[in-house]
């Protein structure tokens, strides 16, 4: 499936939304100002970069068990030989979990 950019939609958050914690009754942005953390919560709640992340969405690659399996199948018909062998010996490496690529 592709996506082009102007398909995504970047949902931003904050992290810890101090106002919202406030107006329900649990004032914790004293706490952390004297802990001297104010600067670690606006590094948090820092600039998102909407159209870096749309680009690195729409090149990203997911390789799941189902593409594992379509590769080994791949390499088979184009070599038949291939056919039974164990991943290791059609020269993959042993799939372990899901990866972004």
């Amino acid at each position: 499936m592709r996506l082009e950019k102007w398909e995504l939609t970047v949902q931003v958050e904050s992290p810890v939304d101090f106002l919202s914690l406030a107006h329900h009754g649990c004032e914790l942005r004293n706490f952390f100002q004297a802990h001297d953390l104010d600067g670690y919560f606006c590094m948090l709640s820092g600039p998102t970069y909407e159209n870096l992340i749309k680009h690195f969405w729409v090149r990203v690659e997911v390789y799941d068990v189902h593409a594992a399996k379509m590769e080994e199948h791949e390499k088979v018909l184009i070599d038949p030989s291939l056919e039974g062998k164990s991943k290791e010996q059609l020269g993959f490496k042993h799939f372990t979990c899901t990866e972004i690529r």
